[in-house]
């Protein structure tokens, strides 16, 4: 049978396309396990290195605020020198810093090795979502490919703990890091080998006052939000960062405003659908995030079970979420992108309600749940924040997703790890991890419940309400 001029134009994968996206689900399958698996590796660490408590929690968390404080800088500069030498570069950023951190002979040596690691995620996910919006051709391709960066993403965050927890009992401490140098090493050749170059032709402009607000916006938030979570930092001080934090970011939105070009086009936010996109993405991720974190202590402190066995019991989590990453993309061939992105939420919710039932039961159709609609969110939002902008604006929409990341991340972790403290304690009569991880868990996963339903609803009313002439217009940018 004939193939009709519509199906002649349809792109499809091809095989460079494909290794693009083998490379790109591999690296950040690998940044993912990054984020999570060094924590079940801390006590080994304290113990081979000497760590004190400020240092561990550096080491902890010293990745995830690195890369935020690199990440909207790190998109200006991909657009203007080069999307493919940022990602190299951020690949041998990686590699080296993993190197260093399995080598390091003192604490100091370890946290300067885990920033250089946080640095190269952060290069190496600029480079990623602009290199997807001007390599794939079509709604639909983006989508995938995508789809293909959350899943590997969400699902090295959900197999860390099993990782390091195995990579502890089973090899040296070294190896949790060392790992990730062969694995990387080969995707550095095959990235030089396949991905192609580009840059904007309307670059951001190169303003250091921009650079250095935005790094403090980002950086304080996400340090004010992860100290919540760390016994003996002062509450006054928390509070002082997210404050600065955010006068900072109304400074770096009032100098965009007054910039010809500005490093950030925060007019962007002016489209709806992009920036409820960009609000779903964090809130979704930090839920997720949360929830993951939550339940791994669980399984540990109160259910008694190893580093490997509590990774185990995750996995239907994190295959879920690389499920729902993967076939997202699928469902836009039947429904719109916005109609995707509302069931997406609605999964995730009535996963979130799962969870929060009673004494365990059907925790396993709610992480099921809870993953596949997490996995939709972030595959679909994503596309939909940067197909909305225009091609010469990838930068813009890059850095706008990649914050939206960034402090999901920290505040999933940060919001319910104090709720779960706050409500043990007050539960349970005293702040023993029993309580903390017992009944201020269930109680903490169940109000998170709660108030993500009411936000999928609201979400999904701003969704659905944004205009078919709107949405129209984005699906002609985005072909």
């Amino acid at each position: 049978m004939a193939l009709t001029m519509k199906d002649a134009r349809r792109p499809t994968l091809n095989r460079t396309l494909l290794g693009v996206l083998a490379v790109f689900g591999t690296v950040m399958l690998v940044g993912g396990t990054d984020m999570t698996k060094v924590t079940v590796a801390l006590p080994t660490l304290n113990e081979a290195l000497s760590l004190g408590s400020v240092q561990s929690l550096w080491v902890a968390d010293i990745y995830a605020l690195a890369a935020g404080v690199v990440l909207v800088p790190a998109a200006v500069v991909a657009d203007r020198y080069g999307r493919k030498r940022l990602y190299l570069l951020g690949l041998g950023v990686a590699i080296v810093s993993a190197i260093l951190a399995g080598l390091a002979p003192t604490g100091a040596v370890l946290i300067a090795a885990r920033v250089g690691q946080g640095i190269g995620s952060a290069l190496l996910i600029a480079g990623t979502v602009a290199i997807i919006r001007v390599t794939f051709p079509g709604l639909q391709l983006r989508a995938l490919a995508y789809g293909v960066w959350t899943a590997g993403f969400s699902t090295g965050s959900a197999l860390g703990p099993l990782l390091g927890g195995g990579l502890v009992d089973f090899a040296q401490w070294q190896w949790v890091f060392w790992i990730n140098v062969p694995i990387l090493l080969v995707c550095l050749i095959a990235a030089w080998m396949i991905l192609p170059e580009s840059t904007n032709p309307d670059p951001p402009s190169l303003d250091a006052l921009s650079a250095g607000l935005s790094a403090a916006a980002v950086g304080l938030l996400i340090a004010g939000l992860k100290a919540l979570t760390q016994p003996g930092v002062p509450s006054w001080l928390t509070w002082v960062a997210a404050g600065v934090g955010t006068v900072a970011a109304v400074l770096f939105v009032i100098r965009q405003l007054r910039l010809p070009r500005p490093f950030l086009d925060v007019r962007l936010f002016a489209d709806r659908l992009l920036a409820v996109s960009a609000v779903v993405i964090a809130v979704t991720l930090g839920v997720f995030n949360g929830t993951l974190y939550l339940l791994t202590l669980r399984y540990q402190v109160v259910d008694g079970l190893s580093a490997v066995d509590a990774g185990i019991a995750l996995i239907p989590l994190a295959a879920a979420m690389a499920v729902g990453g993967l076939l997202g993309p699928l469902l836009q061939r039947r429904l719109t992108q916005k109609h995707v992105i509302v069931g997406g939420l609605a999964l995730t919710a009535v996963g979130s309600l799962v969870l929060a039932s009673p004494s365990g039961t059907g925790h396993l159709a709610g992480m099921i749940t809870l993953g596949f609609g997490s996995g939709i969110v972030m595959a679909i939002g994503a596309n939909a924040v940067m197909s909305t902008a225009a091609e010469d604006r990838t930068a813009d929409a890059g850095a706008i997703q990649e914050s939206a990341f960034a402090l999901g991340s920290g505040t999933g972790i940060a919001v319910l790890g104090v709720a779960a403290i706050h409500l043990g304690t007050s539960i349970g009569g005293s702040p023993s991890v029993e309580a903390v991880y017992g009944p201020g868990t269930e109680t903490t996963l169940g109000l998170t419940a709660f108030f993500y339903a009411l936000f999928t609803i609201a979400a999904s009313l701003i969704i659905l309400s944004t205009t078919r002439r709107q949405h129209s217009r984005t699906h002609l940018r985005a072909l």
